[in-house]
């Protein structure tokens, strides 16, 4: 007896050893998520489509996220308890759809993955409820506005009139110029404002006429500078605004008369010299002033431009002294940028 029921215990073993085998073979192994990083409870992936940085993915998450919570009104990463199975799966097929909007227009491609295990068993034969419509809001980007800022340097150039007896001697020109402005509080619209410039008008034929020596033409070349102030009118916009300037300024008069004739002489090009006819200044008169003081006074618009700066046009009126019939007068007008 003992012999038998030995040999009948050895002969479940190898019984044994095949049912765990066969039981060990049939267990269930959970797949690992590859891909994109998914969206908390939502089963969200995204594909970067301008080569977003992780830290970018992030942020966008974050912001659509709060975007489409604000517009559906539900949360993923919080419980439901309250809703009914129908109403939940409706809020969140609008929360996704909105989260793929958000997505989609920040540069991503949005799919959703199907879950790996239901934790709830969906009823028989759900009647989602009508989508609720989607409003999506288009943000634009800010308008350039005018800030308070103390300190601002512009640069200039335009052209510049003559007025009064000034014109019967000389015809206008162009004119360039460099400054800052400083406002000292923005409690009160009034400003110090520095500006050199330099101008270049053209003689007549009755300065020429004025003066000995057989010259033919010539230029007035004007340099110097002003110390002005700087009023701001009141604006409604904050992209644009009107402004009053005037105050004092001292320049210097050079003048540059020239005797141009044409001579003979060697004449060469690309390929060979020879005898011919050309233009040159055969004689030059060049006088400068004292430094003289002037007076001016102006108008000018400003408009607001990204990136903090502001175009500007203005015109002044400049007068020099002493005040008689030789004086100086003129009117740039300018255009420009302030930094």
């Amino acid at each position: 007896m003992i012999t038998q029921t030995c040999a009948c215990r050895f002969a479940y073993v190898p019984l044994l050893l095949a049912v765990s085998s066969v039981a060990l073979a049939q267990t269930p192994t959970v797949p690992e998520q590859s891909g994109p990083a998914m969206g908390a409870a939502a089963g969200l992936l995204i594909y970067p489509k301008n080569g977003q940085s992780q830290e970018q993915q992030s942020a966008d998450r974050y912001a659509c996220h709060s975007w489409a919570q604000g517009q559906t009104g539900f949360d993923p990463t919080e419980p439901n308890s309250a809703a009914s199975r129908s109403e939940l799966a409706a809020r969140r097929s609008d929360y996704r759809r909105a989260m793929s909007a958000c997505l989609e227009a920040r540069g991503y491609s949005v799919r959703y993955a199907s879950p790996l295990a239901s934790p709830v068993p969906p009823p028989a034969s759900p009647v989602p409820p009508p989508a609720t419509p989607l409003r999506l809001e288009h943000y634009a980007a800010p308008s350039p506005a005018l800030k308070y800022r103390p300190f601002q340097v512009h640069i200039d150039g335009g052209y510049s009139v003559t007025t009064g007896t000034t014109k019967e001697n000389f015809d206008g020109g162009g004119n360039a110029g460099l400054g800052f402005t400083w406002f000292p509080t923005s409690a009160l619209p009034l400003g110090l404002r520095v500006d050199g410039s330099y101008s270049w008008l053209r003689v007549t034929n009755n300065y020429l006429n004025l003066n000995p020596g057989n010259f033919n033409e010539g230029d007035l070349n004007v340099y110097g500078g002003d110390a002005d102030l700087q009023l701001d009118l009141a604006h409604r916009s904050s992209r644009a605004k009107l402004y009053l300037f005037g105050g004092l300024g001292w320049y210097r008069e050079q003048t540059d008369l020239r005797q141009v004739s044409i001579v003979r002489g060697t004449v060469c090009d690309f390929y060979f010299c020879g005898p011919g006819y050309f233009p040159a200044v055969t004689a030059e008169q060049i006088t400068t002033s004292d430094w003289k003081k002037s007076w001016n006074a102006g108008i000018g618009l400003e408009v607001a431009l990204p990136q903090h700066a502001a175009f500007f046009i203005e015109a002044r009126y400049q007068h020099f002294l002493p005040n008689n019939s030789n004086s100086l007068q003129f009117v740039p007008i300018r255009v420009g940028l302030r930094f």
